[in-house]
Order: C-alpha cells, then structure tokens, then sequence
C-alpha cells in the first residue's frame, strides 16, 4: 500500500508536468489505485506519426501494448518505453510514460504486470495536426 507522502511526491512532478493541482492528485490516486489514462510521450519522435497512423486502422481490441523498463536510459533512470503490437505482429516503440507516472510505476518491480490497453487516439483532426496516444494503466 502506498503512504501519502509517495501521493505527495508524484503529484508534485505530475504538476511540475504541466497538470494543475487537483489533477495531478487525482492522477496520482488514480495511479495508486491502477485506475489510470496517460498519455504516452514522445510520439513525434523517428516514425511514431506513421505508426499512430497505422494503428488507427485497426480495431482497438486486437493492439495490444507492452511496458519495458529501460535502466540504461541516460535521461530517466525510471523510463518505461511504450511497445505496441497488432495481432502477433513485430512490437513497435510507440514512446515512453509520462517521466513522473514512471516515477511512481518505479515501485512496480515486474512491469509486465502493468496492463496497458488502448483508450483513445487523439488529435489527427486534420492532415498536419500531431496525434496521441492516451492509455489505461491498471496494475
């Protein structure tokens, strides 16, 4: 069980993210409790646009996602990589969890035990507008 000044921690970075302050306590219960939306990070990066694209094509129900720790990442040593798959297909890394929402999963020590599930594809309205990816994290 997660004490309150863990909550305290996380919120703080989630709000120093750019959520206000009740969102981010929220946000850090919702997460305690795996009951969480995120929005993966990093997805403007190499080739994600195209494989957001990609993805918008199928049924949210057959991509599945997967969550890998990466311990050599020399920006986050919590960052957790965002790995999605259609079917039986090659995975494909789609980006990374928010750095204070990996912060808090830090604690988590088999992180495939983290279910992530498709919730929406944002954005994307018209032709040169970026899109997203927000995902429901339950532990």
């Amino acid at each position: 069980m997660l004490n309150r000044s863990i909550i305290c921690k996380v919120a703080n970075r989630l709000r120093k993210g750019g959520y206000t302050l009740s969102q981010a306590f929220r946000m850090a219960w919702k997460l305690a409790k795996g009951k969480a939306s995120v929005k993966v990070a990093g997805v403007t990066k190499e080739r994600r646009q195209e494989a957001i694209e990609h993805l918008s094509r199928y049924n949210p129900e057959t991509v599945s996602f997967s969550l890998l720790r990466e311990k050599q990442n020399s920006f986050d040593l919590n960052a957790i990589a965002v790995y999605a798959s259609v079917g039986s297909g090659k995975a494909y890394k789609m980006g990374y969890i928010s750095a204070a929402v990996a912060c808090l999963l830090s604690g988590v020590d088999n992180i495939t035990a983290v279910n992530a599930r498709l919730q929406a594809i944002t954005g994307g309205f018209y032709a040169d507008m970026v899109q997203g990816l927000r995902l429901s994290l339950s532990i």
